[in-house]
């Protein structure tokens, strides 16, 4: 007997299922956030760039920050990661994104393919934006790291 590979030809239950997945990490994302003060340094997860280089990264304060916009202290975010705010919008928006898909995708519709094509278009480019500085800055530390 040979075994074939079978096509899922309604794309909808799998989107949903992703939808629902990436919903729930980014709630995760947020409790962890809302568990800890940004007053305290008591995060336990701490920066492995910053304790092996004894250098700060743009990520540098980012757990402390999301902690500070989760208590609405957008300030303190700012002063703790330039960066915080527009990376926390992108998870914001990804988080309402993620639901409303997972409960208004329910049937196939005769466009579902392209609009799955720009919801993934669109992820993509909102997490260059959103991401810009952390992967520049990664970028850059290859370059340095092959050059030298």
């Amino acid at each position: 007997m040979k075994l074939r590979p079978t096509r899922n030809n309604e794309p909808v239950p799998t989107y949903r299922i992703i939808n629902l997945i990436f919903a729930i990490i980014i709630l995760l994302i947020f409790l962890y956030s809302a568990l800890y003060s940004h007053k305290e340094v008591n995060h336990p997860i701490p920066s492995v760039f910053s304790e092996i280089t004894g250098s700060e990264s743009p990520s540098t304060g980012l757990s402390r920050a999301f902690s500070a916009l989760m208590q609405c202290d957008v300030k303190s975010a700012r002063e703790l990661n330039s960066y915080a705010l527009q990376i926390f919008l992108f998870f914001v928006f990804q988080l309402v994104f993620r639901t409303f898909n997972f409960f208004l995708t329910k049937t196939n519709f005769s466009w579902i393919n392209t609009y799955i094509l720009a919801d993934i278009t669109l992820s993509i480019l909102f997490f260059l934006l959103a991401f810009r500085p952390l992967i520049l800055f990664t970028f850059e530390l290859f370059r340095n790291f092959i050059v030298n």
